[in-house]
């Protein structure tokens, strides 16, 4: 990175990306017109969606993915969701809470500054950034809860026809033929019976409801603030020191990250299997890897032998089912075994050109590549076997879609795994529980329902499911008497427990 270059480019980049007529920002093109002028005539609410999912890897009102399908695990499915908002929590937006009115206030504040930053007249900027939030605050009352989402309530499978009947608003079929059809790839078209999962279709009927109530002006304001918002951190200083000043309301962030830590991030995040072979082969040896696959069989057996003998609210049927699925449980150590395949890592990236002089230009066609990562898996069977991990990730998985428990080569350092030169009792105090804690997983509130092989499947019986229950509420119970006088605070349980 070429950080004088950066810092005299200032906002040209992001400018030029402006000029584009999916991409023009209405606020900022009352200040520059010209090419940077908005157009409710021109403007197509499509493709402007389409367009900034498959070039920017950024998803606004909708979010399109391709992923296992959930009562199909060997097959990849298109899923259609709701997409968070600017502000961490839903509950920023619908309370009165001093906090919530403080990061709102924040928040405006962020938005009208920057429009002025890229030129927009800063009275227009206050009024029509104003009615953006506005218009994001209802986004939030029709966003389902967390609580309410389900496995089985988020299952609900259309065609794009029957969709299209369902919310007729919108060109689905349009829309998803623009983000997912490639002409190197035949096998992705997209017709009126191709399948999709709408994971809320509740708040896709709500939306439209939303959009077609709303001055197109303030709808494509909004969209285009989503879309700047998350790339300002890739522009000069004087960028970056206003969303700091934001974030310190918000997160409380006191200081800027580094540019050569950031960079690190980026990279290691965007080119993960490139980042992770580098550090597989600096830091991870094949010994560990066996020593960790030795560990994990022990604490599943160990668990097994827990089902078997000691869990007695579990009827015969359940249990044994829940014993063939741990049984099934399938363990990955370290890295997948592709990124030690140079041929399949260079062809990988060929199609990325980077350039020390132009920063943002790297990020905008890192995001394009990222944008593809899981639509390219659209009409392939889904390698059970494979995982798709960063080897670098410090951190552990259970898939329910793939009966998979993770442990990237991140993990297993020290203080987590000890190797060879220390006692195991310490690997297995440490990254033992963390086996333990992701075996679990495939038995909880969540896990449960999935059956061995990955499936949505009711495989628990009732009996099963309510001594479950019964039990786990009164560790609910438990949790919820907890009290911080100092901080006025209780412990809220069922934001954290998995019952």
């Amino acid at each position: 990175m070429n950080e004088t270059v950066l810092e005299k480019v200032d906002s040209k980049p992001m400018l030029k990306t402006l000029k584009q007529p999916e991409f023009r920002w209405p606020v900022v093109g009352d200040g520059l017109g010209g090419e940077y002028q908005w157009s409710s005539r021109q403007w197509s609410l499509l493709k402007t969606l389409a367009d900034m999912r498959n070039l920017h890897s950024k998803s606004v009102l909708i979010r399109l993915n391709v992923s296992p399908d959930d009562k199909n695990s060997s097959h990849y499915i298109i899923k259609l969701d709701q997409v968070p908002l600017s502000l961490a929590s839903r509950e920023d937006y619908i309370t009165n809470t001093t906090a919530a009115q403080t990061y709102r206030a924040a928040l405006l504040s962020l938005m009208v500054d920057i429009a002025v930053m890229l030129g927009a007249p800063e009275k227009e900027a206050l009024t029509q950034m104003e009615k953006a939030l506005a218009f994001e605050t209802q986004l939030a009352h029709i966003l389902i809860p967390y609580e309410n989402r389900t496995s089985e309530s988020m299952y609900n499978r259309f065609t794009i026809s029957r969709l299209q009947r369902f919310i007729p608003q919108f060109d689905w079929l349009g829309f998803i033929k623009r983000v997912v059809e490639s002409k190197d790839d035949p096998a992705r078209s997209i017709s009126s019976s191709e399948p999709v999962i709408v994971r809320v279709p509740q708040y896709f009927k709500e939306l439209f409801k939303l959009i077609n109530s709303t001055d197109p002006r303030t709808v494509a304001n909004y969209i285009q603030w989503r879309s700047v918002f998350s790339r300002i951190t890739s522009l000069s200083r004087r960028f970056l020191y206003r969303y700091l000043d934001f974030a310190r309301v918000t997160t409380g962030t006191t200081s800027l990250t580094p540019r050569w830590d950031k960079c690190v991030n980026y990279v290691e995040n965007s080119l993960a299997y490139a980042t992770g072979r580098l550090f597989v082969d600096a830091h991870f040896q094949e010994d560990k890897k066996l020593m960790m696959e030795e560990l994990i069989e022990g604490v599943r057996w160990a668990f097994i032998d827990m089902l078997e003998k000691e869990n007695d609210w579990m009827d015969q049927p359940t249990k044994k089912k829940a014993i063939e699925k741990a049984h099934a449980v399938l363990a990955k150590v370290g890295y997948p075994e592709f990124i030690l395949n140079d041929t399949y890592l260079n062809d990988d990236l060929k199609q990325l050109q980077f350039s020390e002089k132009d920063y943002y230009g790297n990020v905008m066609q890192t995001l394009k590549f990222i944008a593809q990562s899981d639509i390219s898996w659209l009409r392939k069977k889904v390698p059970r076997t494979e995982w798709f991990t960063n080897p670098t990730t410090v951190n552990a998985f259970y898939s329910s879609s793939t009966n998979q428990i993770r442990f990237p080569a991140g993990e297993l350092q020290k203080p987590f795994f000890w190797g060879k030169e220390y006692p195991r009792s310490l690997s297995y105090g440490a990254i033992g529980v963390i086996v333990g804690h992701e075996i679990t997983h495939g038995f909880d509130s969540n896990g449960r329902k999935y059956d061995r092989n990955g499936n949505l499947d009711q495989w628990w019986s009732n009996s099963s499911t309510a001594a479950f229950s019964e039990k786990a509420h009164c560790m609910i119970d438990q949790y919820n008497g907890y009290h911080w006088e100092v901080a006025g605070l209780s412990v809220r349980t069922c934001k954290h427990v998995s019952t």
